[in-house]
C-alpha cells in the first residue's frame, strides 16, 4: 500500500491554477515532500465563504488550466518523482444550471436521468429558498425574468444570476398565443423531447436559438414578458414546473452542509458512485494521482460503506484519506477502508500540550469578568440548537414528519421536533454511524448516555422521556417499527443532521463565543488536560495503534481562524495570564474615548475588545515597526476583515449580527482610532514582543513534533515559514512560491546562530522543516513504521518538556520539545534556551540507547550516549533536541 512520507498542501482557486502548482514542484523536491496534496481539480464552484462543491466530478476545471495546466503538473511531479494526492467532495453538488446533473433534474422532474442521484422527496415539486420577497415584487422590480437562454438552450425563469429550467412539455402552454414561425419551431422539437433524448433536445433548441433573426428572437423575448406579467398566465405555466421557487422555505431536497444552494448526492446508489468517480479512478490508473482526501465524508449517509466501495475501485495501493475530525473515544474510523483522517484532531492534540492550564483559567475569569451577563460558551449546546433552527429546519420537519409514521407515543409534533433537537445538539460526537443497517456499538451507547442526561434535566417530563425513548428504539432497532424503510431513513437523515450542525457550529459562532483564546480551535467540548505530557503520549500510542498512515496536520480549511503560529502566541497568553489581562484593561481604559452607543448598548463590547486587542498579538509581524505606514496599513486591513468576519458568524456576543451595519462601522471605527494612536502602538509592541517570542518556540516545537511522532505530516502552502494569518483558511493568501525557493535557499546556507537572532523571519522555521522533511526521506520505515515510546524526564524542569523515541531495526531518533518557556524567554530576544535553567533536568536512557553514537540533527555535533543526556547541552546551540542514529545514512546542511 502506497503511503507518502510527507505531503505539501495546495488550495487551488483564487488566483492559484495547475500551472503555478507545477512551478512549485521543484521548490517542493528541494523542501523534502514526497507528495502533493492538492483540493479537487474538478469543475467546482464556491459554496458560502469556505465551501467548495463539485459541479462536474469528469471535467478538469477550466479556470484551474483544464487538461493543458493539468498535463502539465503531472509531468513535473512525475519527472520530481512527486505523488499526487487529490481531494473528493462527493458529499453535496451545487444547486445551480452549471451542474448539469441537477439541470436535468429541474428540467424533467422525477423522470429525469438523474433524479435518483439526489436526495430530493418526489412527492411534492422541489422547493427552492430563493425568493428574498414574494413573487410578483420580484417580477414587478424586473429582478426575475421569464426568457430564453442561449447558453442552456432552454426557456425558464432567470433570477438572482441563477437559470431555472421549464420542462420541455410546458413550453406549448408558455408560447401559446404566439403564432410566430419561431415559437412553432420551438414547440415542434419541445413535444419529441424526452428525458433519454435530453442532449438532442438541447442541441435542437440551441440551433434554432442561432438561427432566429433578431427581430424574432426580440418578439419572443417580448412575449415572455408578457407571459412574466400576466399573473394567471405566469402562475399556470409555472404550476407546470418541476420546481417552484419560494421565499423563506427550505427545499425537499437534503441541504448538504447548510447551504440552501447545494444538494446531498446518493452515493449508496451504484450509479451515482459510479458516475461520480469515473474520472477520479481513470487518474488513479494513468496519472501521478496516487490517492484522495474525501472531504465533508460525516455528510454521507454510510461513511463506512462508501469507503469500502471506493477501496475496492480504487485498489488496495490507493492513499484514502477521510476529512474527519475525530473526537476522543471515537472508533468509526478503524472500521473505514482508509488509511487515516486528515489529521486535524492534531492540532488539539499539541495544543493541550503547550497550553498552561492554570494559566487558561485566569485568563477565563478574567474574561468572565469582563460581562458578567455573558458565560463562558464552552458548551455548544445552546449555539448547535441555534443553527438547527435557523439553518436546519426543514431538516428537522422531515425528521418529525417520518416519526409521525412510525406511531409514536405521542402525535405532539413540538415535543417530537425537541427529542430530536436535544438528541442532535447535545450528542457528544460529530454523529452516529450505522454498519449493516444498525448503529454502531460505540455510538449507540453515545446515543443512550445522551439520552440518559437529557432525561435527567429539570423539568423534563414522561412524556418528553417516553418520545425520547421512542427516537433512540427507532434508531437502534428499525426492524422492530412499524415500517423499517422509514425507520432506516430515519436514522441516517439524523446522522447526517448530527454532522452538519456539528460543523456549522465549528465554524460559525463557537470559536468566537468560547472564552479568552481558542484551545484548538476544532473540538466541540475540549479542555486543559490535568497531564499534558502524559495525555499527548498516549495520543501518541493511539495514533500508532489505529492509523499510522494517517495524516497530521496544524492547519485546516474553515474550522480555524487563526494560521499555526498565529494560534501558537495564543497559546503563550496562558503562561502570564495577569500581565496579558493587565494590558488588556490598560489598553480599553485608554480607548474609553472611542467607544460609541448604539441601542443603550456600548460598542465595542467589552469581549469583543478583548477578542480584537488578543487577534492584534496573533497577527502582528515581529519584525514590524511603528513608524511603518504601509506594514500598519496591512496589519490593520486584516484585523478589520477578521472582526468583520466574528461580527457575521459570531452568535453569542452583543448586537452581532450580520446585518448590524453600524455596529460594524462602529468597531472599524475604533480599529482606526488605535493605530493612530502611537502611544498605543509602542506600548501593544513592547507588551506583546515576549508573547511573540514565547509563540515562536511554541511554532517550531509544533512543528518537530509533527515531522516526527506516528502519522504523514502535512505542510500547508507558505506555512513553512511563520503562519500568522488572521485565518487558518487554505487559500486566503496567495503563496509566492519563487521567494520561497529564494528564501529555501538562504536559510539552508546560513549558520545556525544566526537564524535563530534572525527568528522573526521565519528563515528558521523553513531550514527546520527541510532538514527533517529530508531525514524523513532517508529514514522512511523508521517514520512510518518505527514504535514510539516515551522518555521520562528528570529535573527540575521536566514539566516543562516532553521526550520520547522512534525506533526501527536499530534505527533511532529521539527527540525533546520545550514547553510552557515564555518565563525562561521574556528578557531575550531570540529563541535561546537559558541553559543554565536546565542544568539539573536530563533525560534518562533506556539501555538499548546507551553507548549509540547520535547526531544532533540541527547542528551536525555528534554524542555517544550514557546512562542519562543532559538537557542543557542538548539545547546548548538549538533550542530543540533531536538525536539521530548512524550518522552514515544522513549527512545534515553544513551550517
Amino acid at each position: 500500500m502506497y503511503t507518502p512520507n510527507s505531503a505539501y498542501r495546495i488550495q487551488l482557486r483564487r488566483g492559484t491554477t495547475f500551472r503555478h502548482a507545477a512551478d512549485a514542484v521543484s521548490y517542493m523536491s528541494e523542501l523534502g515532500v514526497d507528495a502533493l496534496s492538492m483540493s479537487s481539480p474538478f469543475q467546482s464552484v464556491q459554496v458560502g465563504e469556505h465551501g467548495l462543491a463539485t459541479v462536474s466530478p469528469a471535467v478538469l476545471d477550466v479556470e484551474l488550466g483544464a487538461e493543458s495546466g493539468f498535463a502539465e503538473l503531472n509531468s513535473r511531479l512525475a519527472a520530481a518523482g512527486l505523488a499526487l494526492i487529490i481531494d473528493l467532495n462527493p458529499s453535496r453538488m451545487p444547486a445551480s444550471s452549471e451542474n448539469s446533473w441537477w439541470f436535468d433534474v429541474l428540467e424533467w422532474g422525477s423522470r429525469a436521468t438523474y433524479a435518483g442521484h439526489f436526495d430530493v422527496d418526489w412527492a411534492s415539486p422541489v422547493l427552492l429558498p430563493v425568493l428574498e420577497r414574494p413573487l410578483g415584487e420580484e417580477i414587478e422590480a424586473r429582478l426575475l425574468t421569464i426568457c430564453f437562454s442561449r447558453r442552456l438552450a432552454s426557456i425558464g425563469v432567470a433570477y438572482g444570476g441563477a437559470f431555472y429550467p421549464f420542462e420541455p412539455s410546458s413550453y406549448a402552454a408558455v408560447l401559446d398565443r404566439n403564432e410566430t414561425a419561431l415559437a412553432a419551431e420551438l414547440i415542434g422539437v419541445a413535444d419529441q423531447a424526452t428525458p433519454k433524448s435530453s442532449t438532442k433536445f438541447h442541441r435542437e433548441i440551441a440551433c434554432i436559438l442561432e438561427k432566429a433573426e433578431t427581430a424574432a428572437l426580440i418578439e419572443l423575448a417580448a412575449h415572455l414578458n408578457n407571459v412574466a406579467g400576466d399573473a394567471g398566465w405566469r402562475d399556470a405555466i409555472l404550476d407546470l414546473q418541476n420546481w417552484r421557487l419560494v421565499e423563506n422555505e427550505a427545499p425537499e431536497a437534503r441541504n448538504a452542509g447548510d447551504s440552501s444552494r447545494t444538494v446531498g448526492l446518493r452515493h449508496e446508489e451504484p450509479d451515482v458512485f459510479k458516475d461520480f468517480h469515473r474520472e477520479p479512478l481513470s487518474l488513479l490508473q494513468r496519472t501521478q494521482v496516487r490517492g484522495f482526501r474525501v472531504n465533508d465524508i460525516d455528510m454521507l449517509a454510510d461513511p463506512e460503506s462508501y469507503t469500502r466501495l471506493l477501496r475496492q475501485r480504487a485498489g488496495e495501493d490507493a492513499f484514502l484519506i477521510a476529512d474527519k475530525i475525530v473526537l476522543k473515544g471515537e472508533s468509526a474510523i478503524s472500521e473505514w477502508h482508509v488509511n487515516g483522517t486528515a489529521g486535524h484532531e492534531f492540532i488539539g492534540t499539541v495544543t493541550d500540550l503547550l497550553i498552561d492550564p492554570q494559566g487558561l483559567s485566569t485568563l477565563q475569569r478574567h474574561w468572565s469578568k469582563l460581562d458578567p451577563t455573558t458565560e463562558f460558551a464552552g458548551d455548544q449546546n445552546h449555539v448547535k440548537a441555534n443553527i438547527l433552527h435557523a439553518a436546519f429546519a426543514d431538516d428537522l420537519a422531515h425528521l418529525v414528519q417520518l416519526l409521525t409514521e412510525l406511531q409514536p407515543p405521542s402525535d405532539d409534533q413540538t415535543m417530537l421536533g425537541r427529542a430530536v433537537v436535544d438528541l442532535a445538539t447535545a450528542l457528544p460526537v460529530f454523529r452516529a454511524y450505522s454498519k449493516n443497517g444498525r448503529i454502531s456499538p460505540f455510538y449507540a451507547r453515545a446515543l443512550r448516555s445522551t439520552a440518559a442526561q437529557l432525561s435527567k434535566r429539570e423539568g423534563h417530563t414522561p412524556e418528553e422521556n417516553d418520545v425520547l425513548s421512542f427516537v433512540l428504539g427507532v434508531m437502534q432497532s428499525p426492524e422492530k417499527t412499524v415500517n423499517a424503510p422509514i425507520a432506516e431513513t430515519f436514522s441516517g437523515r439524523f446522522q447526517q443532521l448530527a454532522a452538519a450542525v456539528a460543523a456549522n457550529s465549528l465554524e460559525n459562532s463557537h470559536q468566537y463565543t468560547r472564552g479568552p483564546i481558542a484551545l484548538d480551535e476544532l473540538i466541540l467540548k475540549s479542555k486543559a488536560k490535568p497531564d499534558p505530557v502524559g495525555s499527548f503520549h498516549h495520543a501518541m500510542h493511539e495514533k500508532a495503534r489505529t492509523e499510522p498512515s494517517g495524516m497530521l496536520a496544524t492547519s485546516y480549511s474553515y474550522a480555524t481562524k487563526f494560521g499555526e503560529d498565529a494560534r501558537m502566541r495564543l497559546l503563550a497568553l496562558s503562561e502570564a495570564p495577569e500581565r496579558w489581562a493587565s494590558a488588556v484593561e490598560r489598553w480599553r481604559q485608554g480607548q474609553v474615548g472611542n467607544l460609541v452607543t448604539i441601542e443603550n448598548a456600548v460598542v465595542p463590547d467589552a469581549k469583543a475588545e478583548w477578542l480584537l486587542y488578543q487577534t492584534l498579538a496573533a497577527i502582528w509581524p515581529a519584525s514590524l515597526l511603528v513608524h511603518d505606514k504601509v506594514g500598519l496599513g496591512m496589519v490593520r486591513d486584516e484585523l478589520v476583515a477578521f472582526m468583520a468576519s466574528a461580527i457575521r458568524e459570531s452568535d453569542g456576543l452583543s448586537l452581532w449580527t450580520g446585518t448590524d451595519k453600524p455596529y460594524g462601522e462602529a468597531v472599524t471605527h475604533y480599529i482606526d482610532r488605535l493605530f493612530a494612536d502611537a502611544e498605543f502602538l509602542g506600548d501593544f509592541v513592547e507588551t506583546a514582543r515576549p508573547f511573540w517570542l514565547a509563540g515562536a518556540l511554541n511554532g517550531l516545537s509544533q512543528t518537530v513534533l509533527k515531522l516526527t511522532v506516528p502519522g504523514v505530516p502535512v505542510i500547508r502552502a507558505g506555512s513553512e515559514t511563520w503562519d500568522i494569518s488572521p485565518t487558518g483558511q487554505f487559500g486566503s493568501h496567495l503563496v509566492d512560491f519563487i521567494e520561497l525557493k529564494k528564501a529555501l535557499a538562504s536559510a539552508s546556507q546560513t549558520q545556525l546562530n544566526v537564524l535563530l537572532e534572525d527568528w522573526h523571519s521565519g528563515a528558521v522555521k523553513l531550514r527546520l522543516v527541510q532538514t527533517y522533511l529530508q531525514l524523513r526521506q532517508q529514514r522512511p520505515d523508521l517514520f512510518l513504521r518505527g514504535q514510539y515510546i516515551p522518555l521520562h524526564v528528570n529535573g527540575d524542569l521536566a514539566d516543562h518538556v516532553v521526550a520520547f523515541y522512534r525506533e526501527f531495526e536499530g534505527q533511532y531518533l529521539i527527540v525533546a520539545v520545550p514547553r510552557l518557556c515564555f518565563a525562561m524567554l521574556k528578557h531575550f530576544s531570540s529563541p535561546f534556551l537559558p541553559l543554565s535553567d536546565w542544568e539539573e533536568t536530563s533525560l534518562p536512557l533506556p539501555e538499548q540507547l546507551r553507548g549509540v553514537t547520535f547526531r544532533h540533527l540541527m547542528t551536525g555535533n555528534q554524542t555517544k550516549l550514557g546512562a542519562n543526556y543532559s538537557l542543557a547541552e542538548g539545547f546548548r546551540e538549538f533550542p530543540i533536541l533531536t538525536l539521530v542514529s548512524d550518522d552514515n545514512i544522513f549527512e545534515p546542511v553544513e551550517t
